[in-house]
């Protein structure tokens, strides 16, 4: 759903081609043009309907085409997009500007107001529009093999995604952040029962149906944190129980040591924590009753989308979307969602399916693992696999954007190969030789290369951080006594003694900025208008808070050195680091953690164990290790607490180090925060305040009771003007539009519900609750540096939203594989000092 630069991958080959003359051979030289590089792992499949992570995508990604396509934009005063030869004029490209284009459709038309009856939409929606869409497909498309692709293809595959004997991955993108009409009620059709909002069964609050002899249940996973808990005979917790239920569960450790701190039942959950909040009411999706599927075996022909003639399909949202401008052009949204829609290749994707194993009750697919499974109908397709090993993707000559205008003069790259490398120092010594054309800069190559004129920054959406593990039922009764990381004063005085500039020069020199808040600068709330998250007023304001800084009369101090700054003055001085305050923090820390010892687990005449968890053991990961101990010891000096915090490092959990901060057997982990979604922040901070978002490392933290309070600007929207208080989630749920108006504080503040700065004000707001709780501390922003081999030139060097720097579309070709080759030779098979060269 987004678009994200990686390094194009591939590996060395060489095509000889030999004829015989009189008496002798004669070699013929390689003018096609490889693109060579490594990946450090394999991808396990490229299906779009079930692929795991962004590492599968590195083959899957040149197969494909898209409906809509973002281009750069081009000045026609200055002669357009191309000169009078056909090549690219590139003194004519707009600088951050973008268009969006038809590609493999021709035509996008909202046709809410002409659906059947059927599709249920109300008058009012009808009138609105954006829910109903119909594409039409060119008539030349492919695939590799030259069998035609038509509407039907597109709908098969939508079937197929949704397929609810394979329960797909990848089919939540369509049924939760598309919402396609009934996508779920059909992936979920084998099910013989399902969990629903009271509300959906007409009644107003949960009490009416308890008295009409329903059972009520609660999703105990995510409004307790609770998978994994026990009851006193060892068995586990479901993740819906009764809300009448009495059967108390605790963590298995807590049982063992007779501790009842965080013991609950259901019916407690539900009447002490949750009855009367603002959160629990009838649309809860966290209080439920359990029925009968009345979906059940539900045919396909009842999903949103059907081929309405021999080239185009209609497509049906439950939500509206504005896929065109008020002048009938393609607005940016329609290549964000709807760049294009799951398509495999019917009969070969048939002949794919296997039966479900045993022990299992779904199906599976080997679609798109292998060449023989493979089908392309993008610009490369597959010609070579080795599993484990390498990969070679050539042109395929099928595809239409060789034949239109909008690609001329691009993809002048033959062949895009890729060889399996896993280390590091490898892959510097295949790109020194000349035998790879990228590698990404790492700590042991930055100094020898961080002023190369062949180095490129690619500024990314992801954020990094430090993860604190902090569930106190957890850590009392480990054996560490590190209780105190559950006190909130502790967590916020380790970030504060954190300075993001210092750790990206020492721990991650070239490949990282300094990031301080949950989202960096690559979010943006008004993409039409370039309105970046990070540059608002509400976005500075909450960090500067969020890191101690206090305003008067609109001048900002942090008690230290930075005093009656201005608001943007003391943003840019912002470093997230502020020993001054951490070290009064980590006094009240101790002093909370000593008057409630039992309560937390502490025994004085121990040390405090934190145990660092690692994927592997290597020397940068013990300096990190070495970095934080470092950073406590001068934290806790001339304290109560100096020398009494040890930081262990452990990397035997291996590639599991996650599931083991998870559980707490480590308690610090450097990890993503996440990345994607750069154009809705607004839903991407649920990541950090949503316990059900399967990102969330701290589900323990209780944001459905946990209330915020804020005044929201005047206007003319539901809340306006008002001071409302309610839980931390339900704010986010009301941010989304996942609330409804008719439950108390229940509100719509969707996109286009309510004026941006609404909006901001809210999530602002939010981030500043996430920094200052501090279960996540956020250090880094991605920024990869990698180096490009004389051989290519990017298009552009001015990073786009939207394209990039262009990518392997528009990369310059300097040598052919002959050319290439000889400029190798002539440096002796080793351009060390030509990669060292700053001009």
């Amino acid at each position: 759903m987004k678009k994200k630069l990686i390094a194009i991958l591939v590996v060395a080959v060489l095509i000889v081609s030999a004829f015989m003359t009189v008496g002798c051979k004669k070699t013929v030289e390689d003018t096609s043009v490889t693109y060579n590089t490594t990946t450090a792992v394999m991808p396990s499949n490229w299906n779009e309907l079930t692929y795991q992570d962004n590492n599968d995508t590195q083959i899957m990604n040149y197969l494909g085409s898209a409906f809509f396509e973002y281009d750069f934009k081009f000045d026609e005063s200055k002669g357009g997009k191309y000169n009078a030869d056909g090549s690219i004029n590139e003194d004519a490209l707009v600088e951050g500007g973008y268009t969006v284009n038809y590609s493999a459709a021709t035509k996008l038309e909202d046709v809410t107001k002409d659906v059947d009856a059927k599709w249920g939409y109300s008058d009012e929606e009808k009138a609105e529009g954006g829910y109903a869409w119909r594409i039409t497909l060119r008539k030349d498309l492919t695939w590799d093999d030259g069998t035609p692709i038509k509407a039907e293809d597109f709908v098969y595959s939508m079937k197929e995604q949704l397929n609810p004997e394979f329960l797909n991955v990848r089919a939540n993108t369509y049924y939760d952040t598309l919402q396609v009409k009934n996508a779920g009620n059909y992936f979920n059709s084998k099910q013989e029962t399902v969990y629903v909002t009271v509300a959906s069964q007409g009644y107003a609050t949960v009490q009416e149906a308890l008295d009409a002899g329903l059972t009520v249940y609660a999703d105990v996973y995510s409004l307790w944190g609770a998978e994994g808990y026990v009851d006193k005979d060892g068995n586990e917790v479901e993740q819906w129980v009764s809300i009448t239920d009495t059967t108390e569960y605790d963590t298995p450790e807590s049982w063992e040591a007779g501790e009842a701190e965080d013991r609950f039942s259901a019916k407690y959950l539900y009447e002490e924590e949750y009855a009367g909040t603002a959160y629990i009411g009838v649309t809860s999706p966290y209080i439920a009753l359990h029925i009968a599927n009345p979906t059940k075996d539900m045919p396909f022909e009842n999903v949103g989308m059907y081929q309405d003639s021999e080239y185009s399909f209609v497509i049906l949202f439950d939500i509206s979307f504005e896929f065109l401008n008020d002048d009938g052009s393609l607005s940016y949204l329609s290549a964000y969602y709807m760049q294009s829609l799951p398509l495999v290749k019917k009969s070969l994707y048939e002949s794919c399916k296997q039966a479900p194993k045993a022990g299992s009750t779904l199906w599976t697919s080997n679609y798109n693992s292998s060449k023989e499974t493979t089908a392309s109908w993008g610009p490369y397709k597959l010609a070579e696999f080795q599993s484990g090993k390498s990969y070679k993707l050539v042109k395929n000559d099928k595809w239409y954007g060789y034949g239109i205008d909008l690609y001329k003069s691009q993809y002048k790259i033959d062949t895009v190969a890729c060889e399996c490398v896993p280390e590091s120092n490898t892959q510097w010594l295949k790109f020194l030789a000349g035998e790879t054309d990228d590698v990404g800069l790492d700590l042991e190559h930055f100094g020898d290369y961080k002023a190369s004129k062949y180095l490129t920054y690619t500024p990314d959406t992801g954020t990094f951080g430090m993860q604190l593990f902090s569930n106190l039922s957890v850590l009392k009764n480990s054996a560490n006594n590190n209780g105190i990381l559950a006190i909130d004063e502790f967590r916020q005085a380790f970030s504060l003694s954190l300075n993001r500039t210092d750790i990206v020069e020492k721990i991650w020199p070239g490949s990282a900025i300094p990031c301080f808040g949950v989202m960096n600068s690559m979010y943006f709330y008004d993409v039409v208008n370039g309105g970046v998250y990070r540059n608002t007023t509400q976005a500075k304001e909450g960090l500067l808070r969020a890191y101690g800084f206090t305003e008067t009369d609109g001048k900002w101090s942090n008690g230290a050195e930075i005093n009656n700054a201005t608001l943007d003055d003391a943003y840019d001085a912002l470093t997230g680091y502020n020993p001054t305050k951490a070290k009064e923090l980590v006094k009240e820390a101790y002093k909370i953690l000593t008057e409630n010892a039992e309560e937390y687990g502490y025994d004085a005449s121990k040390d405090i164990t934190l145990v660092y968890g690692s994927s592997m053991d290597t020397a940068k990961q013990r300096s990190r290790a070495q970095y934080l101990q470092d950073v406590l010891d001068n934290l806790t000096k001339d304290t109560e607490l100096e020398g009494k915090i040890k930081v262990v490092f452990d990397a035997s959990a291996g590639s599991k180090w996650s599931d083991a901060f998870r559980s707490g057997d480590t308690q610090i982990g450097f990890g993503y925060g996440f990345s994607g979604n750069p154009f809705n922040p607004f839903d991407m901070i649920g990541s950090f305040v949503d316990p059900s978002d399967s990102l969330n490392y701290h589900t323990y933290w209780k944001t459905s009771t946990e209330m915020m309070t804020l005044t929201l600007p005047a206007g003319d929207y539901a809340g306006a003007g008002e001071t409302i208080e309610m839980s931390i989630l339900n704010w986010f749920h009301c941010l989304n539009g996942r609330a409804d108006a008719n439950d108390a504080y229940q509100y719509n503040w969707n996109a286009g519900k309510v004026p941006a700065e609404t909006r901001l004000v809210i999530l602002a707001a939010l981030e500043e609750q996430v920094i200052t709780k501090s279960y996540s501390v956020m250090l880094i922003g991605a920024s990869e540096g990698s180096l490009l081999s004389p051989k290519f030139t990017q298009f552009t060097y001015d990073y786009n939203t939207f394209m990039g720097f262009g990518g392997l579309r528009y990369m310059k070709v300097n040598y052919n594989n002959a050319e290439w080759a000889k400029y190798v030779s002539s440096n002796g098979n080793d351009l060390t000092s030509e990669y060292k060269k700053s001009e």
